[in-house]
């Protein structure tokens, strides 16, 4: 039977397909979009309560997100800053996280989840086939966008959506076309109008991964001969790619040219490669020369990292404000304690994929953990806003308990609210 969803639900699943559009298009719409998602909280937490869902991995994960909060106001206590000032940077510092929290009840729903979800893959194909119609016509250069709210990511939506739709196919080899042209489309977009070599490495790497967590479902697969052939396809799409040769042979001579450089002709020259080998060669430095447990705190990191790299000879010093590698950031604003809770959360993340009953939502969670640690070696995913709220979303679709049955292959109950009735563990 068809669920019967309340008013506030329906408004939810509007919002969430709202944000899902608007996370790549406009920033000031997501966050919009998340504000009004706030409203609806009261209401889905009154449900979420009588429903009695949360188990004990959940409530792990729960603890752990509370516990490094509290962690951040006390590494900003530790290094002499007041409670108040400790307190309000916690909402800077852990806002994605906080979101998490709060719009856990709401994502519980499955309408609100699905919503979410399938805005998100619409959206990031549909902005794939026009910015690589674009480039193939000769109006955007290789690697320019034509409308993206947050162009570093788009490589990595590219790829998190492919293995969406992979996993789909999958399961669903009868929707045929239906995936493979999008899926054709995002590659060739990746490949031939993108310049993000970490979608690049995210795709191939991300290869593996899927390729193990469905290892006895490709074995049983019928037309194994349509999957070596989308390899090679991919392998093919590579060698032509004069796009994807240039970025890799970039990389390549930029490494070689830090290597041999000073600190101050590399911080001279800003090289996306270049750049990013000298922030953690600094974020390293100012790491070792304070606390190993507490870090610096995050209040003071801003201007000693600025000061580090003003005495390695930086000519902007302000371009050097995020270590663009989350671990390091962690390590040096948290210290080691909050780093280990900071992996500890993807730890108890992937945990609860394994429990996932819906085989769609387990894959991409475990699929998704993955590409984000690895995105958080050259980006930060969870300071910057742009990542953060695509971070937050994909991970209150995917975490939501129960199975959300995204794919409809089950009867649906009729309880207004989707939540499995599950004893705690």
């Amino acid at each position: 039977m068809t669920p019967q969803y309340f008013l506030h639900q329906k408004l939810a699943a509007l919002f969430a397909a709202g944000m899902g559009i608007s996370l790549v298009t406009t920033i000031a719409g997501t966050n919009f979009m998340a504000l009004l998602l706030l409203l609806v909280v009261p209401w889905a937490f009154s449900e979420f309560r009588k429903a009695d869902v949360v188990n004990k991995k959940e409530q792990e994960l729960f603890v752990l997100l509370l516990t490094i909060c509290a962690w951040d106001v006390v590494t900003n206590l530790v290094a002499g800053h007041t409670f108040q000032a400790s307190s309000a940077a916690l909402l800077h510092d852990m806002r994605t996280i906080g979101f998490i929290l709060i719009l856990w009840p709401v994502f519980s729903v499955g309408l609100v989840a699905r919503s979410g979800l399938w805005s998100i893959t619409a959206v990031v194909v549909g902005l794939a086939s026009v910015n690589l119609l674009l480039t193939v016509l000769g109006y955007l250069r290789p690697g320019a966008y034509f409308w993206s709210a947050a162009p570093h990511m788009y490589g990595q939506m590219l790829v998190g959506v492919f293995f969406l739709l992979a996993q789909i196919l999958l399961i669903r080899p009868e929707l045929g076309w239906r995936c493979v042209v999008p899926m054709s489309l995002l590659l060739a977009s990746l490949f031939f109008a993108s310049e993000r070599r970490t979608g690049y490495l995210q795709l191939f790497a991300g290869m593996v991964v899927w390729a193990g967590l469905n290892y006895h479902r490709l074995k049983a697969f019928k037309n194994r001969r349509w999957l070596w052939g989308a390899v090679l396809l991919v392998l093919a799409l590579v060698a032509a790619s004069p796009i994807v040769q240039r970025r890799i042979a970039a990389v390549w001579f930029e490494i070689q040219q830090f290597i041999g450089q000073t600190d101050e002709q590399r911080t001279a020259k800003e090289t996306a490669v270049g750049i990013r080998l000298q922030y953690y060669v600094s974020v390293w430095a100012l790491i070792t020369q304070n606390s190993w447990w507490t870090g610096v705190g995050t209040i003071d990191f801003p201007q000693k990292f600025w000061l580090i790299n003003q005495s390695m000879g930086a000519v902007d010093p302000k371009l050097f404000s995020n270590p663009h590698n989350e671990y390091l950031y962690m390590l040096a604003t948290k210290g080691v304690i909050g780093l280990l809770l900071y992996v500890a959360i993807f730890v108890q993340a992937c945990r609860l994929a394994w429990d996932k009953t819906d085989e769609l939502q387990r894959v991409a969670l475990l699929v998704f953990v993955f590409l984000f640690m690895l995105s958080i070696t050259t980006n930060s995913m969870m300071i910057d806003m742009e990542e953060g709220h695509l971070t937050l979303m994909v991970l209150l679709i995917f975490l939501a308990p129960k199975c959300l049955d995204f794919l409809r292959t089950s009867d649906l109950n009729s309880q207004p609210i989707e939540h499995e009735k599950r004893s705690l563990e």
